[in-house]
């Protein structure tokens, strides 16, 4: 959960604000694309495409692996995102006609596959000239303070609640299993000073104001930010979950949990407590696909009951901002059969960014002149 400050800690802090950042392949791909020459392997990223091309090259699976086999098929009609795969997982797991052992030994065969994928694709001579770009461009701090300039609106209900000595409490769910994200957000010497006046404890500077200004409002502030890894990392192979969401199965029955991602995550113990607390979420680079159903329908269920948080969903490519909302409702499986009102005042305190590039103030990668 998120912990409570209070002025033992901060001296002056009048009030905290929990924000919750969940974070897709989008930002993996979108780091890797842009140095993309300087990759072991060179323009490719953690892309679905990109796996499946890589495996096939180098022949490291074959058509006995069930989930090989459906990729194929897929790749053939035209399927090339990641929400693809995990459709056709959770298609192979409730057509009932393969066995749930057979399917999950495939599974972990792919859990190893994309390790090896990675290691070769994010080595260490990368991370260390991804180091110094983040360090450069200070884009950590560009993140937390000056994301809401990403929206263009006249106000947010968490905007107007935002004022000095307030602390800006950031937790990241990082679904990648790199490190990439955990690289560009660490607050490292050049970008944070933990203590940076001589007679006052505030380290940070928050901008409120929605869309650019030749005139900001600055707040005199706190900040803080964590990452959590709820799928895995890659140099832990066996802890990659790959998996879907059903939302009734039967916890008692080993056949019927064995694919569960929420269930082997234990999202309700660990990470359902965020989001009861949470005031603001953003979602980055994520499908917004029905594998990931457990989270959006927590997030539903907290726009819903609470009267003052807030989504911001960030997705790139030009889509109608109102159809990408309707894409976040049919993510909710829960909630399919919810009344149409209760829809309505999801739906309205959700903001949509869309983004064609990587300019954005949230995870960008927008260079300093």
């Amino acid at each position: 959960m998120f912990k409570e400050y209070d002025q033992s800690m901060f001296q002056e802090l009048k009030k905290q604000h929990n924000i919750m950042a969940l974070v897709g392949n989008g930002f993996d791909i979108s780091v890797l694309y842009k140095y993309k020459n300087d990759i072991k392997l060179k323009g490719k990223t953690t892309s679905y495409k990109d796996f499946y091309e890589y495996i096939t090259y180098f022949n490291l699976t074959s058509d006995q692996n069930i989930l090989y086999r459906k990729m194929k098929n897929d790749r053939a009609e035209g399927k090339e995102n990641w929400s693809d795969f995990e459709n056709s997982l959770r298609e192979l797991v409730l057509e009932n006609k393969n066995p749930i052992k057979t399917l999950e030994r495939d599974v972990d065969e792919f859990q190893n596959l994309f390790a090896r994928f990675l290691n070769e694709l994010v080595d260490l001579d990368f991370l260390y000239k991804f180091n110094d770009e983040v360090k450069e461009n200070k884009w950590a701090n560009q993140t937390l303070a000056h994301f809401l300039e990403d929206l263009n609106e006249t106000a947010t209900s968490f905007a107007t609640n935002t004022d000095h000595y307030h602390l800006f409490n950031f937790v990241f769910f990082n679904f990648n299993y790199t490190f990439l994200l955990d690289n560009y957000l660490y607050l490292d010497k050049f970008q944070f000073d933990p203590h940076v006046f001589k007679n006052a404890d505030r380290n940070f500077s928050f901008y409120p104001n929605m869309g650019p200004s030749n005139n900001p409002t600055v707040w005199s502030s706190y900040v803080l930010c964590n990452v959590i890894h709820p799928h895995g990392i890659q140099n832990i192979p066996r802890s990659m979950l790959f998996g879907i969401d059903i939302p009734n199965y039967d916890r008692g029955q080993d056949l019927e949990k064995r694919l569960i991602k929420s269930y082997w995550a234990q999202y309700d113990v660990k990470y359902k407590s965020y989001i009861d607390q949470a005031e603001l979420f953003i979602i980055f680079g994520m499908s917004l696909g029905k594998t990931d159903a457990w989270w959006m329908d927590a997030i539903y269920d907290s726009l819903l009951i609470n009267r003052g948080t807030e989504l911001i969903i960030y997705m790139f490519g030009n889509s109608d901002k109102e159809s990408i909302k309707d894409l976040f409702l049919s993510s909710c499986i829960r909630h399919e059969n919810n009344s149409v009102d209760n829809k309505k005042i999801v739906r309205n305190k959700i903001h949509v960014v869309t983004f064609t590039d990587n300019t954005t103030n949230f995870l960008g990668l927008k260079e300093l002149a």
